[in-house]
């Protein structure tokens, strides 16, 4: 992925240091009650980061209160908004957060960004975001392989066997979310010769015992489909051939 195929994201602004008040607590509040997300929110002037929001949340119980009320107040007014509206910005922030090695469940747990539903149904509905999430998730795959080095030169031998365990969601995950990078089975390409490739004509042969009418002769007729008709005639018929009695071949067997 390079930084032309990501999402652009708003032109930065210089940002001043906003400092938590009970006044702006309430405004972002009233706003998350209308329907607007964490995130757009942030982008207005006068604003706080979207991470010191976040912040915030972690560290001050009673602000994340006041947000869990203002997404229940939003009701189906916020969670359509969600639905529904795809935002580049945020969009950008998620894949930046895949290659850091974030896993998406832990992103969409996060209160300003999307439900897992949500960015499954952008993932759905804008190719060039799948697209993205792909590149992504070979990203993340890497990032996961790198921290499975640093996991195995921290390794003790009091901490071997959890450092094993490690290791090994470590390289099943990267193998999950890069099969063709890191995963058991590589993909192999059939090469099929130039005359497999061109049409052929299968015959399928019958093969009968034929009786004669009083028992002693016997021949083998073949029978094949007609390549004009595809009818099945008789192709072949072999010789007349004396027909062995079997009480004969059978003292014959005990003498």
């Amino acid at each position: 992925m390079t930084d032309e195929t990501v999402p652009a994201l708003p032109e930065e602004r210089r940002r001043v240091a906003v400092s938590f008040s009970l006044a702006l607590a309430r405004a972002i509040c009233s706003r998350v009650a209308g329907g607007e997300s964490v995130v757009a929110i942030c982008e207005s002037p006068g604003m706080p980061h979207q991470n010191t929001v976040f912040a915030w949340v972690k560290r001050r119980p009673r602000f994340a209160a006041m947000i869990g009320s203002a997404r229940k107040a939003a009701g189906l007014k916020g969670r359509s908004q969600q639905l529904s509206t795809f935002c580049p910005a945020t969009a950008a922030a998620i894949l930046q957060r895949l290659c850091e090695g974030e896993t998406l469940a832990a992103i969409c747990r996060d209160p300003a960004m999307p439900a897992f539903a949500t960015v499954y149904r952008w993932r759905r509905t804008f190719a060039d975001f799948a697209v993205l999430m792909r590149e992504a998730r070979d990203i993340q795959a890497e990032r996961l392989c790198d921290l499975g080095l640093e996991v195995a030169e921290a390794v003790t031998p009091a901490t071997a066997h959890a450092t094993a365990v490690r290791l090994v969601q470590l390289r099943w995950t990267a193998g999950v979310l890069s099969p063709r990078r890191y995963g058991r089975f590589q993909p192999v390409a059939a090469e099929i010769p130039p005359q497999a490739a061109q049409e052929q004509q299968i015959i399928v042969r019958r093969f009968q015992m034929e009786t004669s009418a009083d028992g002693r002769l016997w021949r083998v007729m073949t029978y094949a489909p007609d390549p004009e008709t595809g009818r099945v005639e008789c192709e072949e018929e072999g010789p007349w051939t004396e027909r062995p009695d079997p009480a004969a071949k059978a003292a014959a067997l005990r003498g």
